[in-house]
């Protein structure tokens, strides 16, 4: 039995659906029911448990062998998944298998609390004695959902990157689709830090992409550090995550997230990764 931990975020969902394809009826572990049932459906198989709560996790992962996690970001993800990989443990579990952060961002010493959390995290697996697997996807295409009211509103995008930097870019479906496979054959996989994305692109390039796609001009700015703070601060977001962006911006300006990875999604999906331009024609009612 699978559980995928983190089900109805953009990754974990399709990991579920792609589960579904391969013919297995995962358990999805959420914290709101209602969410999962609308982004899973009404056949999901869901239990409820906050990744704070040691015995409510206990308690759905029992029985199950095989535990995928994929939790949303924050100052306590990495102690969050602790607690996963504990009530794992607790349970007769086998395999664990997380996804985390590219090579650059992970590590002690990071400049994100995120970072530090998938090192603590990605270092209690090795010493678990449960099979682990460590997955390093590039860049979420999904990061530009937070750009949807620039480009709808005023036809431009502006982004703390420089515009002709190359950047490794995957679609959440592929990353998803990637975790599926690597559960679902969780031996073959044991003891493996894989890293994959789409084909490698640039944020400039992106921009043309979208003009193409919505038949109008969308150009790319490229901002300052500081601006990019004022403006996430103007959005609302809290300290912690426009120091996590900058750091994420700052990776990136050094080759951080410039590896193209896609020979994973080929050998192990089976297919190519989907590109920037079908990503944007399968979103482009939420750019328009």
């Amino acid at each position: 039995m699978i559980a995928v931990v983190g089900a109805s975020g953009n990754t974990g969902r399709a990991t579920v659906k792609e589960l579904w394809a391969l013919g297995e009826d995962p358990l999805c572990v959420v914290r709101n029911a209602e969410k999962a049932r609308e982004v899973l459906g009404a056949d999901a198989k869901i239990a409820v448990a906050e990744v704070t709560d040691r015995p409510a996790l206990e308690k759905a992962l029992r029985g199950m062998q095989r535990v995928f996690v994929v939790t949303g970001h924050n100052p306590q993800s990495g102690e969050q998944q602790l607690n996963i990989l504990e009530a794992a443990k607790a349970v007769g579990a086998k395999f664990f298998v997380k996804v985390s952060g590219g090579q650059a961002m992970v590590g002690a010493d990071a400049e994100s609390p995120v970072g530090r959390g998938h090192h603590m995290v990605e270092e209690a697996m090795r010493k678990s004695g449960l099979g682990w697997v460590i997955l390093r996807p590039g860049l979420f295409m999904q990061n530009t959902f937070a750009q949807a009211a620039l480009i709808k509103n005023e036809g431009k995008m502006a982004l703390p990157f420089a515009s002709d930097l190359p950047l490794a870019f995957i679609d959440t479906r592929d990353a998803g689709a990637l975790g599926a496979h690597v559960v679902y054959e969780a031996e073959k996989y044991a003891g493996q830090t894989i890293a994959y994305s789409g084909l490698r692109s640039t944020y400039g390039d992106f921009a043309k992409v979208f003009s193409e796609v919505l038949g109008k001009p969308i150009t790319y700015v490229s901002v300052t550090p500081e601006q990019a703070a004022a403006a996430l601060k103007a959005r609302g977001l809290p300290d912690w995550l426009i120091g996590h962006q900058l750091a994420i911006a700052k990776i990136a300006a050094a080759g951080g997230f410039s590896t193209e990875n896609a020979q994973p999604i080929r050998d192990i999906v089976g297919r190519e990764p989907i590109s920037t331009k079908q990503f944007v024609e399968d979103h482009k009612a939420m750019f328009r």
